[in-house]
């Protein structure tokens, strides 16, 4: 899970780029309190996954800021705007403006809002090397920023970038060093950032010689911990990934039974919120449960429903699975 959470059934929609605004004028207390206000209301909106109407407050926050010549401030609702965005969709729509912010801007804070955006950008369009780059440039931008606990979260950032890239004994130090840095951060991201790291212990205890306990023991209990505040905070839809990491877990462990109870529910919470990653992933974890058991049409239907919704023209891929193991070579963060 990255420092934003995402919701599972966002779709890409037109970016709204804001438009031109007024002169500046002379700032007006109850202006500055109407950007500040529309800021907040924006940022809550945007921490909820209410992205089209965050980016759209945001956009006249960037208004106001620039009719009282608040160049700071219209750079940030800048920033805003673009990572809501970004999370809809049109991260190479909004990557011209937030580079302008980096390169022109002197406010370390808004250096750090447009890099840590960029890197976003980045890895949703599949551009790993350059979210990288960029999610570096924000980490260098968090040590001397004014608010506290962007470091946690550029930490966050390059854990997920480094996992997708396979490197998850890396990213698992950026996930420590982020849980260190994140005094006062919300249950729903130290959930997350447990799930993540979870997910390299357990994907490193299996792939050492020889099952590492230690490290297993860890990512269990921090995977069931990060279900349980998921529950609490009434936010289930975000268990998704927990569940699909203890069904991976378990099978490596031969049990198929708890393999099977959490591999059903992430595969009907995937289904639920449309999160096609995490169907296929669970279809083809679900499958190799069922050969572990000696259900073999059992198997065959799991992989023959993954081939069909994500692999139509690949034919014989039902009969590859069924005979070939890479559960050592399947990411379950791509």
């Amino acid at each position: 899970m990255t420092a934003t959470v995402v919701p599972f059934d966002s779709l890409a929609e037109p970016a709204v780029i804001p438009g031109p605004v007024p002169e500046p004028e002379t700032c007006a207390p109850e202006t500055a309190e109407d950007f500040e206000s529309l800021r907040d209301r924006a940022r809550e909106l945007g921490n909820s996954g209410s992205y089209r109407q965050a980016a759209d407050l945001y956009g006249q926050a960037a208004k106001v800021a620039s009719a009282t010549g608040d160049t700071d401030g219209a750079d940030e609702a800048l920033c805003g705007w673009g990572a809501a965005e970004t999370e809809l969709g049109n991260g190479t729509e909004v990557m011209p403006e937030l580079r302008r912010v980096l390169l022109a801007s002197s406010n370390d804070d808004n250096r750090w809002l447009a890099s840590y955006t960029l890197a976003r950008a980045h890895e949703l369009e599949g551009q790993t090397k350059k979210a990288l780059f960029y999610a570096r440039l924000s980490h260098h931008h968090s040590s001397h920023a004014r608010r506290q606990g962007l470091t946690g979260l550029s930490h966050n950032l390059l854990g997920n970038l480094l996992v997708a890239e396979g490197r998850e004994a890396e990213a698992a130090a950026e996930y420590r060093t982020a849980l260190r840095q994140s005094d006062n951060s919300p249950p729903m991201w130290l959930a997350g950032a447990e799930t993540n790291l979870g997910y390299c212990l357990l994907a490193g205890a299996t792939r050492a010689r020889g099952l590492s306990t230690a490290r297993m023991r860890e990512g269990l209990r921090l995977i069931y911990r990060s279900i349980r505040t998921f529950r609490r905070e009434g936010a289930v839809q975000y268990s998704m990934l927990p569940h699909l990491d203890l069904c991976f877990a378990h099978l490596e462990l031969k049990r198929p039974a708890c393999a099977r109870r959490h591999g059903l529910r992430a595969l009907k919470l995937a289904k639920q919120y449309g999160d096609s990653a995490t169907i296929k992933n669970s279809l083809y974890l679900l499958g190799h449960v069922a050969l572990l058991e000696g259900e073999t049409e059992a198997a065959r239907k799991c992989f023959g429903e993954l081939g069909q919704r994500f692999y139509p023209d690949q034919a014989g891929l039902t009969d590859l699975l069924m005979s070939v193991d890479l559960r050592q070579v399947v990411n379950l963060r791509v």
